[in-house]
């Protein structure tokens, strides 16, 4: 029975991972272990009718769990059979009338699953006066629709796969799901050690099955309430703002808060926080405002207080029950059994020892664990005394240890001293360990291996070990509650001080020792292993902070800074550098430090446009002043801070020293540089120097094996491409760049290749697939308010573009007019002086019925041109004037009744073939440049446009741009774009 149950448990947890076979499989198993009726060879007893009524239901579950899997695997006629077997549902049961329903379909009999819901419908009415559950009432219209059955397009973040059958809960699961049906907030409540997180978990996974998204956030990790935005954001995916390719591009800082509650609002979702009782008023702060911004967000928490909010019903877990047949001796003895197999049980002892441990898991399983070494009664005796002085302890005391600290200091006993000593120093991690780290902080007194004693830890359940397969090596850590005993005492032995020193003697090694790593051939797993340590190096590195560490400081946020701007995460590497800096600005450099302070103060600098003006702005004098001693060993970071401090001496320095590392012998170096020049050769229209400079990094990284630069380089080369118009060499290096930031784990520059791919296809003519990106621009911007701003004008631009492919021309307009905002179009914003330009061009194009609004925006347009030149005459982006110059010109050349003698037509086409020279970006359908072209020759005479191509022909960019300023100068021009009516 046991082993059935067992079986059902995983297999609706393979269900709810999507793994219908294994699931089909498991129910399989467990229906073929019926060996006769349950209770037959107890005659008539009363237990006999107990265990007959649960293999019952067990079987019945067995049977609706394969039934479900074999309609998800395509097997609606095996769906049928087990269903058949579980003969007629009750009048009530929708669920079952459903579940055959969807069986029916599967095996091609729709016709007979609607009439099986005619049927169940006529008897509801006729017996019990109501109607069938709006979920029967959905799968009906879905199947009287084209649509086979609804789409499962249901999200699960942050589930754990159950690593064994979750007993004695199921009353408890029933009972939450039921007041989640009829409540906002429920609170799991109860000492640790209870199994709340198990008990969140398994409610987690069954709402997966009716709940569209279902996201799982562990608070234990999470140190203080001001972290609990970064724990939820991480959760959801929320990194930060993507970057643009240049400094002047950078745009808004999103606001956290808005951007959790905009993703959490998108849909329905089941929000499980857990492990709230040691942040309780953030948590509760969190919650409360979740609740109020939002009206389709359920919570589930856990926690050893109540929340105190206004929204809270309570749930109190209660222990298993620990009688001869209930939920404890069952875990005991499997726990036990798994241990060592052999071990012989006797259910009245173990109920014994269950009943002593107050039925709690975690003491349960701990105890069981003994049985490797001692009987069930040597346990109890050993028990015996220190748990009867705990359980009636002092009533003032915390709950946690009132029980659970008894079972963690019944097992601390059992320990050697220096086992006890290890456990209390290993507590200080807050994210698990590797064997190093236990060496370094466990002796760093005496210098002994501590090998044998982090064995007999991981012996005694103390310690968990798991293996990372991708930095492959082996991972140790501690139940919270374990580590919490462990925290308490190293604060009793006095040597608190001595082993955090230790500790941060150990991170502060092992990041000028990763490093190099960060940089090297095996660069993959450098970073691999480094993302296995991030959390533990953050407290770290705010343990450094505190403490004014100045050189754990350096060595702290240099290697943490490179990690995270390698994976993408600018704003994490922005956040910490205000107080990374603000400790170790003064540092004068010596021989251990100097390399660590100069990449500290190059991060910290170039997170200047991200975040506080003032430490970047201090990060760059601190740069200089430590450059006046040395430089960095690393010639890859010496290059960085020169290229870095030469930018405040002006563009043609810049292009100089980018000159000069070109013929670096270290490829590297000469990778840095090569990029650099196609960013600055990109910004002046030269496109072709673009191209050769960008293929040139990427073979340089490709020769050096460093994973980051080949998918940063190639990144570029997408963006480069998909600039000229070449859809299909764009595809290709996108595809090239995402197989690399993929391996890097990059989320934030895989979105930013995601809306590069969507919009690349849009140019090529594929319209189908785009549009759920776009629609996550506009939504993760939309905090900005009422006007649009950098991507989320792009948005709406490529929403724009899919549906004038459609045909759909006054609603493309629309999307393109509340994409290019209300007319003010700023100047460091980029993508909206892109898009504004692009909407010009399209409402032209399409003839348009608002000719102010064509005029109005190509007025300002021409403003911002001038504007740029103004302020930034060695660094204006010219292929992004260029786009200006195309919708200007295109303008210029909309049909008007004003003749040719006014030189505007002549005008408007030299204006459009010189945004080619200046590299207009093509990066919409709108702004392509032959795309355009092709209409003027249908437009205008040929004569016309062989004219004006005679007069840009062989023109640079730099000449190119002259002669645009000098037409845009023009008196007819300016009366054109000046008229009150074109």
């Amino acid at each position: 029975m046991g082993r059935a149950e067992a079986h059902l448990v995983q297999g609706r947890s393979a269900l709810a991972c999507s793994l219908p076979t294994e699931a089909a499989a498991l129910a399989t198993a467990a229906i073929g272990l019926e060996r006769g009726e349950p209770g037959a060879d107890l005659g008539e007893a009363e237990l006999a009718d107990v265990l007959a009524g649960r293999w019952a239901a067990v079987r019945a579950q067995l049977l609706e769990l394969r039934a479900e899997a074999r309609i998800r695997t395509g097997d609606g006629q095996g769906a049928l059979e087990d269903l058949d077997l579980l003969g007629e549902p009750s009048t009530a049961d929708d669920a079952r009338v459903g579940l055959r329903m969807r069986a029916l379909d599967a095996a091609g009999q729709r016709n007979e699953a609607l009439r099986l819901y005619a049927r169940h419908r006529k008897v509801l009415r006729d017996n019990l006066g109501t109607d069938p559950s709006r979920e029967l009432v959905d799968l009906n219209t879905c199947l009287l629709s084209s649509d086979a059955r609804p789409a499962a397009a249901h999200t699960a973040i942050g589930l754990r796969t159950a690593p064994n059958p979750l007993l004695g809960r199921a009353t408890d699961l029933a009972a939450l799901a039921d007041l989640l049906r009829t409540g906002r907030l429920v609170t799991i409540l109860g000492p640790g050690g209870l199994g709340k997180t198990r008990l969140a978990q398994e409610a987690a996974r069954a709402a997966t099955e009716h709940t569209p998204a279902v996201v799982f956030v562990e608070l234990a990790g999470v140190g203080t309430g001001e972290d609990l935005a970064l724990a939820l954001a991480t959760t959801l995916g929320i990194r930060e703002v993507t970057t643009l390719k240049s400094a002047d591009e950078v745009p808004a800082r999103l606001d956290i808060r808005e951007r959790i509650l905009g993703v959490l609002a998108e849909r329905e979702t089941l929000l499980v926080m857990d492990n709230c009782e040691h942040l309780l008023d953030g948590a509760a702060g969190w919650i409360a405002d979740i609740l109020a911004a939002t009206t389709t967000v359920g919570i589930l928490a856990t926690s050893r207080s109540p929340l105190s909010i206004a929204a809270e019903q309570v749930y109190p877990l209660e222990p298993l029950d620990a009688a001869e047949d209930g939920a404890a001796v069952e875990l005991f003895m499997a726990r036990a059994r798994a241990a060592r197999p052999s071990v012989t049980l006797q259910p009245g002892p173990v109920a014994e020892l269950c009943t002593r441990l107050d039925g709690l898991p975690l003491a349960i399983e701990l105890a069981a664990a003994r049985v490797r070494s001692m009987s069930v009664e040597e346990i109890g005796r050993r028990l015996r005394d220190r748990f009867a002085l705990l359980t009636v302890g002092e009533r003032t005391a915390p709950a946690r240890h009132r029980t659970l600290a008894a079972v963690i200091d019944w097992s601390w006993n059992l320990l050697s001293p220096t086992e006890q000593r290890l456990m209390r120093r290993l507590a200080v991690f807050p994210d698990g360990f590797g064997a190093e780290a236990a060496q370094a902080v466990g002796g760093f007194d005496t210098g002994d291996d501590v090998g044998n004693d982090l064995d007999g830890l991981v012996t005694q359940s103390l310690v968990t070990v798991t293996e990372d397969p991708t930095a492959g090596m082996l991972r140790y850590g501690m139940l919270e509650t374990v580590r919490e005993f462990g925290a308490l005492a190293l604060e009793e032995s006095g040597e608190k001080a001595d082993v955090q020193t230790a500790v941060l003697g150990w991170g502060t090694a092992y990041a000028k020792a990763m490093l190099p790593e960060l940089d090297g051939a095996d660069q993959l797993k450098a970073l691999q292993a480094f993302a296995s340590e991030q959390e533990n190096l953050v407290w770290l590195l705010r343990t450094a902070v505190e403490r004014k560490d100045v050189t754990a400081t350096l060595a702290l946020y240099a290697a943490l800074g490179y990690f995270w701007s390698m994976s993408g995460a600018h704003s994490d590497l922005a956040s910490f550098a205000d107080a990374a800096i603000r400790v170790s600005w003064r540092h004068a450099a010596t021989d251990q430090t100097r390399d660590t302070a100069v990449l500290a103060f190059v991060l910290g600098a170039s997170s200047l446009p991200f975040g506080n003006r003032r430490s970047g702005l201090l990060a760059l004098g601190s740069l200089r002043r430590t450059l006046d001693s040395g430089t960095s060993s690393s010639p890859r970071v010496a290059a960085l801070a020169d290229l870095l401090l030469t930018g405040t001496h002006g563009i043609p320095a810049v292009r100089a020293a980018i000159h000069r590392y070109e013929r670096s012998t270290d490829p590297a170096v000469e990778g840095i540089a090569r990029l650099f020049a196609a960013q600055l050769a990109e910004n002046d229209g030269d496109m072709p120097a673009a191209l050769a400079a960008s293929h040139r990094a990427y073979d340089l990284a490709v020769g050096e094996r460093q994973v980051w630069s080949q998918a940063t380089a190639s990144q570029h080369l997408a963006e480069l491409y998909a600039q000229l118009g070449d859809t299909e060499s764009a595809l290709a290096w996108i595809k090239t760049s995402r197989a690399g930031l993929t391996a890097l784990q990059s989320h934030p520059d895989l979105q930013q290749l995601d809306w590069l791919e969507s919009l690349t296809r849009l140019v090529a003519g594929e319209h189908d697939g785009g549009t759920r990106v776009f629609e996550e621009i506009i939504t993760a911007d939309s905090h900005q308010g009422e006007g649009p701003g950098d991507r989320r004008s792009l948005g709406y631009a490529g929403l724009a573009e899919v549906e004038l492919a459609a045909g759909n021309t006054a609603a493309g307009l629309r999307l393109y007019r509340k994409g290019s905002g209300p007319g003010t179009v700023a100047l460091r914003d980029p993508w909206l002086r892109i898009v504004t330009a692009a909407a010009v061009v399209a409402h032209v194009a399409a003839g348009s019925p608002d000719p102010e609004y064509t005029r109005t925006r190509s007025r300002r347009l021409r403003t911002i041109v001038f504007a740029d030149l103004r302020l930034r005459p060695d660094a204006a982006d010219r292929p992004i004037i260029g786009c200006s110059l195309l919708a200007i010109g295109r303008w210029l050349l909309r049909p008007t009744d004003l003749p040719p003698e006014t030189g505007l037509r002549d005008t408007g086409l030299e204006l459009v073939l010189l945004s080619g020279i200046l590299g207009v970006r093509q990066t919409l359908p709108a702004l392509n440049l032959a795309a355009v072209l092709a209409g003027l020759d249908a437009e205008h005479p040929r004569e016309a446009i062989q004219a004006a191509r005679g007069r840009v022909a062989g023109l640079s960019p730099a000449d190119g741009l002259a002669r645009a300023v000098e037409l845009l100068r023009g008196t007819a021009v300016r009366a054109a774009l000046d008229a009150t009516r074109s």
